[in-house]
């Protein structure tokens, strides 16, 4: 199958991003009756050891995927994303943990293409999560200024985007949170395979995206490294359970110069497809 191609642009949409969420007062509910009648409240934090910690610090960030398909010459196909009117469904600190990672990655795809109306949903979307975890307030008012300047030069917006991401765990670190970043991780992950595998199957004569997938199997493995950390948490091994599942995409894809079966991609999706679902119910 031809490869759609799309005229390459730069990253100026995605930094309004970086302004829009909401400043917000922490909103997790520190009485003890709410917290025993909800299960899935995030009630105990396990403090990471320093090597587990650091591979969460340094964990990639949703641009990283979508800047190469940008780049691999693959379409912007909007029903690939988690759809905006599923936020007003996400209830628990759990699901708007992982969903915060999903639409995350949707917002870098949507703003790296440069589409303005979803951007603009996505922003609402993580906007909305983000108030609601209590990390709204990690943004710099100045960041809109530095963007301005750097509006015309890449390198310096693309390591702008990087220390936002890198702020947002930082302040759920520093929260003693880091339950919450490996769940937002999570999602951003499991979002940025799903859309990769998705682009792979329309495309399988793009060695560029087949690539791009197979550079993920070494994040899926500090991913499950992080979550291992997390076996007897009720809220994250489940989690990590469905990601382990993500190894087999890995086995589909093909070695080298060799194109995988069109039913091995299509299995491919469909195990991404799987997992994804998981976080997004």
């Amino acid at each position: 199958m031809k490869t759609i191609r799309v005229r390459r642009r730069g990253f100026g949409a995605v930094i309004i991003s970086l302004f829009l969420l909401p400043a917000c007062h922490n909103t997790r509910d520190n009485g003890s009756a709410s917290e025993e009648s909800n299960p899935d409240i995030i009630k105990k934090e396990v403090i990471l050891s320093p090597d587990t910690q650091d591979l969460l610090n340094r964990f990639p960030t949703p641009f990283e995927v979508t800047n190469m398909l940008q780049e691999a010459g693959a379409p912007y196909i909007f029903s690939l994303t988690n759809p905006p009117a599923n936020v007003s469904s996400y209830f628990t600190e759990k699901t708007k943990a992982l969903n915060l990672g999903v639409y995350s990655t949707d917002l870098a795809y949507s703003s790296v293409y440069q589409k303005a109306d979803e951007t603009d949903k996505f922003l609402f979307c993580t906007g909305k999560l983000a108030g609601d975890l209590g990390i709204g307030g990690v943004y710099d008012k100045d960041l809109l200024k530095k963007a301005n300047s750097y509006k015309d030069k890449r390198d310096s917006l693309i390591s702008l985007v990087r220390n936002f991401f890198r702020a947002t765990s930082d302040f759920l670190r520093r929260n003693n949170r880091t339950q919450v970043a490996v769940l937002v991780a999570s999602g951003a992950f499991a979002e940025g395979l799903y859309i990769t595998s998705s682009l792979c199957l329309l495309s399988p004569d793009n060695n560029a995206i087949r690539a791009g997938i197979t550079g993920q199997k070494e994040s899926l493995g500090k991913l499950l490294l992080i979550l291992g950390e997390y076996s007897e948490d009720s809220n994250l091994k489940p989690v990590a359970d469905e990601l382990s599942k993500l190894k087999d995409v890995f086995t589909l894809i093909g070695q080298g110069t060799s194109k995988p079966a069109p039913k091995d991609l299509e299995q491919m999706v469909d195990i991404s497809g799987k997992v994804r679902a998981y976080m997004i119910k």
